[in-house]
């Protein structure tokens, strides 16, 4: 069980992050951070599953990520997760969903060098799959739907 962590009010989030703010936050996604598309599968057995990018980074020390969430100027959301037994240090998790997470990758891009191709893949995803359009009762048509899970197993073949 995961349990949430008090967030940083809005109005210390800048829009404008210096370069090496930039480059040191690249650096540690690079290192440290997942991107994802994240196939959301629901019990409604009418519904089909539905994809979204998710950009993530747990991590022992909680400073470190108010600070990435800073460097970047977009904030996420952190949670606390709890301890499996053979760890002697509190974990957290903070995780970008959606339009946050391609907020995040577009200010990192230039500078990452590990995740680029990922990067990359996420952000052909947003372009070519017409994610914010919503179908109807027809539902999605099946060669945006085949788009769509191919990037889901392109960004799992990156890993």
């Amino acid at each position: 069980m995961t349990s949430r962590i008090a967030i940083t009010c809005i109005s210390n989030f800048s829009q404008t992050a210096s370069v090496a703010d930039l480059a040191w936050a690249a650096g540690f996604m690079d290192g440290e951070g997942c991107i994802s598309i994240a196939r959301q599968i629901y019990t409604d057995s009418t519904r089909r599953a539905t994809f979204r990018l998710r950009v993530d980074i747990t991590q022992n020390h909680l400073k470190v990520l108010r600070h990435f969430e800073r460097a970047v100027g977009v904030q996420g959301r952190i949670y606390e997760v709890k301890r499996a037994g053979s760890q002697n240090r509190d974990s957290y998790h903070l995780g970008y969903d959606g339009d946050r997470g391609f907020d995040v990758i577009e200010r990192l891009l230039p500078y990452l060098q590990r995740k680029q191709h990922e990067a990359e893949a996420a952000l052909e995803f947003r372009r070519t799959c017409e994610l914010s359009r919503h179908f109807g009762r027809n539902g999605c048509p099946e060669q945006i739907w085949k788009l769509r899970e191919r990037f889901y197993r392109k960004l799992q073949a990156l890993k």
